[in-house]
């Protein structure tokens, strides 16, 4: 019976209680602003794209939904890892060291994900130079139908008969896109 006293005398008491409803309520705080900050992001970011829409000359819808998803996911994990951030600075946490051993770690990993990075890259190159985008149809490395989704690491198609094929975009080697020409054709009719 002493011990649990002299816990609750040492542990359990207001001061106490305020320190860590102080640090929960900073917390949430700091998640809210994060979750507004991300939303407020998205809708600037949506609103700038159907403002380019009404310039002549707009790139296609399909091409324009996955730049604004990709805008959207580099927004959200740099708010959140900011977030993140400004969390374990609270507890007092040195982030300095921390910061240069994820460094050194992501350095690691780069050199063990080079698939992955060669996914990403090639993603970069899909999107700007614009070889197809979502709703297009599509032949890629002999499968044929149209994009469904086309993200950074990977490009999902679905086909004629309805299956989906998931090519990851360091894999493509052959694109012909159906879409561009039946649009020629049509203009030369």
């Amino acid at each position: 019976m002493d011990v649990f006293y002299s816990i609750q005398r040492d542990y359990v008491n207001t001061a106490t209680f305020m320190t860590i409803g102080m640090g929960i309520l900073k917390i949430i705080i700091i998640l809210v602003l994060a979750s507004i900050i991300t939303r407020l992001a998205s809708k600037g970011i949506r609103n700038f794209f159907k403002m380019k829409a009404r310039v002549p000359g707009k790139v296609n819808e399909g091409r324009e939904q996955t730049l604004i998803k990709l805008c959207e996911n580099i927004v959200y994990y740099v708010i959140y890892f900011i977030a993140i951030v400004t969390i374990l600075g609270l507890f007092g946490i040195e982030l300095g060291p921390i910061l240069a051993s994820a460094g050194v770690l992501g350095l690691a990993i780069g050199f063990g994900a080079q698939g992955l990075v060669k996914d990403i890259v090639t993603g970069f190159f899909i999107l700007f130079e614009n070889q197809y985008g979502v709703g297009d149809k599509v032949r890629i490395n002999g499968i044929e139908g149209a994009v469904e989704e086309l993200g950074l690491r990977t490009t999902k198609i679905k086909g004629d008969n309805g299956e989906y094929f998931y090519l990851s975009n360091s894999s493509i080697t052959q694109v012909a896109n159906l879409t561009y020409a039946t649009e020629q054709e049509e203009a030369a009719e």
